[in-house]
């Protein structure tokens, strides 16, 4: 998310890489334009269909609060069944670590285990997006929670071990086993910092193999586990997207499915898009491509973002997103998901002092009376 603003893969044809990014991700030397595939197959769950995805991350809280979900029609109906009558097939929930219930972040793992019970009740399948953190992660913020601050890294990657595992027992427990799970949310510049800061890319990579190995061992095995995600928000530029990814695998990172953060206000146009989606199959056979967050305006912005493709309507918001599946499907994508959907009325639910506006709110598919936009049929 940006507000307001995988056990170990091996490669051999990309050595040297994890220098990149503390050489500002230049283009790779390698003895093939391709990233090895993993020698070893960590698991076989990985995502067959088309993925026409929503993040509900604010639903459920909101609907606590007492905001009221209406379809296009006008009818309420629960969040969900919306989601669900609209032909999504995937839904995606962030999963914080003690978070304080401000700024959006309520999303503890009773909040989570819950809105699993509803999505999965609805026959939705779901993407557990695993931010271990107490406050929103990104390409400038990844802060250590209080409980594991000052640990060192194989204390830390402990701790990511027993917390991931933990999730992932509780949520099988109850009859809810994500389908896919991302360790870490737009992990650019690594996670838990400082000691995992992707500048340290050892240290960076055994955190988040911490994390896949934690959900393959509470998975039953590599045979039963979801895919890893591994999510960055780099898509504006191919070659640094390709060369991160690369420096990631060539340390050992397990991921199997690839995630990228698309906001066309600051990743650039379709053409940028389509080039990195392309590089990445390219390098990546191996590893499906998902634009894993994206969202545009319905009302005008409030950030004042004047690089737009299309306006700031409810009618600009839903061709945007009918021009942005085929991009994605052409250039080899396996699917998207929608970000902030239900970031509504936030005047209800959202304490933020520290905020000037609420631009997440102009991005929603539920206008300000929580009915949806056209635009939720966009991904159709």
């Amino acid at each position: 998310m940006t507000q307001v603003r995988t056990f170990q893969v091996r490669a051999v044809a990309v050595i040297g890489c994890s220098l990149l990014l503390s050489a500002g991700l230049s283009a790779c030397t390698s003895a093939s334009s391709q990233a090895a595939a993993p020698s070893v197959h960590t698991q076989s769950v990985v995502p067959s269909e088309w993925i026409r995805g929503i993040d509900v991350s604010e639903a459920r809280g909101a609907e606590t609060r007492g905001v009221a979900f209406k379809d296009t029609s006008g009818v309420v109906k629960p969040a969900l069944q919306i989601v669900k009558d609209h032909s999504y097939n995937w839904v995606r929930v962030r999963l914080m670590v003690d978070p304080d219930g401000r700024y959006g972040l309520f999303q503890d793992l009773p909040y989570v285990k819950a809105v699993m019970k509803d999505a999965k009740m609805r026959g939705l399948k779901v993407l557990l997006d695993l931010h271990y953190s107490h406050w929103w992660t990104d390409p400038g913020n990844q802060w250590t929670p209080a409980r594991w601050a000052g640990q060192d890294v194989n204390s830390l990657s402990s701790s990511v071990y027993a917390y991931t595992k933990d999730v992932i027992t509780q949520l099988r427990a109850q009859g809810t086993a994500p389908d896919m799970v991302q360790v870490g949310n737009e992990i650019n510049g690594g996670m838990l910092w400082e000691v995992g800061r992707s500048s340290n890319m050892a240290n960076f990579v055994k955190l988040t193999n911490a994390g896949a190995t934690a959900v393959r061992d509470a998975s039953g095995g590599a045979a039963t586990m979801p895919a890893i995600m591994v999510h960055i928000a780099k898509t504006g530029n191919a070659a640094e997207t390709v060369a991160w990814y690369k420096a990631f695998v060539a340390a050992g990172g397990w991921v199997d499915t690839i995630g990228l953060s698309y906001y066309p206000m600051w990743h650039g146009d379709f053409a940028n898009l389509s080039g990195t989606v392309s590089a990445l199959r390219s390098n990546f056979s191996w590893a499906k491509v998902y634009i894993t967050e994206t969202a545009l305006y319905w009302s005008a912005n409030q950030a004042g973002y004047t690089n737009l493709p299309y306006p700031q309507t409810p009618q600009g918001q839903y061709d945007y997103l009918k021009a942005l599946t085929p991009v994605v499907r052409n250039a080899g994508g396996s699917g998207i998901f929608y970000w902030g959907a239900f970031w509504s009325q936030s005047g209800k639910w959202l304490t933020a002092p520290d905020w000037k506006d609420d631009d997440a709110s102009r991005r929603s598919l539920f206008d300000d009376g929580g009915r949806a936009t056209k635009a939720i049929d966009g991904l159709n």
